[in-house]
């Protein structure tokens, strides 16, 4: 989990610079709390409403709205919002956009980046579903560029299918796999590399 905390003015000019986090894939209850300023030395900030515009694939946001009643001239509110990211981000790098409403000022908006830390050792994830029926999805993670394997191997040790052969970036991957031409039973399936031999099962119910 990752706290964000960011500071947006209601009194200046529009889309400030940007700020860059990273964030693990995968992570649940991550926060952003961004403080809302009333920078006026006289006026109250009403009815103000802090609303996500922008939310990429990879990032599921709780809420994307949070209202605020008042804000006094000099002071500041927080508004949070948590969000969990993907295990498998589209991209490298997302983009998040707020945008600021109040009654009597110029509307604001405030955009940070979001970047996905690299995986720091093998995975090979559990599928799912599982048990499945005909289809199922393998993810897998890879601390380094190479040439990878990921085949699937029946009770006898011997390959059904290859789901991927060649060459993958460090990173997040997945595969999917449909066993409609396969009959029920048992599987194996395999992950294999130069630094990487990874085996789980998985069952195909019909």
């Amino acid at each position: 989990m990752k706290k964000i905390i960011l500071l947006a003015a209601i009194i200046v000019s529009p889309i400030s610079a940007q700020n860059v986090y990273e964030v693990v894939p995968g992570s649940k209850g991550n926060e952003i709390v961004l403080s809302i300023v009333n920078e006026s030395t006289s006026e109250k900030a009403r009815r103000i409403t802090v609303g996500l515009v922008k939310e990429p694939k990879s990032v599921v946001v709780n809420s994307c709205s949070v209202e605020l009643s008042e804000i006094k001239a000099g002071e500041e509110k927080e508004a949070h919002f948590l969000f969990d990211v993907s295990r498998t981000p589209e991209a490298k790098k997302d983009t998040l956009r707020f945008k600021i409403t109040t009654n009597g000022f110029e509307p604001y908006e405030k955009e940070i980046y979001i970047t996905y830390s690299l995986p720091t050792e093998y995975k090979l994830e559990q599928n799912y579903p599982n048990p499945f029926n005909p289809e199922t999805t393998i993810e897998f993670s890879l601390p380094k560029e190479g040439k990878y394997v990921l085949r699937i191997f029946n009770i006898l040790g011997e390959t059904a299918k290859v789901l991927a052969d060649g060459i993958f970036n460090a990173g997040y991957h997945k595969v999917n796999f449909n066993g409609s031409e396969f009959s029920s039973g048992v599987y194996f399936y395999n992950l294999v590399g130069q630094d990487v031999n990874l085996v789980k099962k998985m069952m195909l119910v019909k």
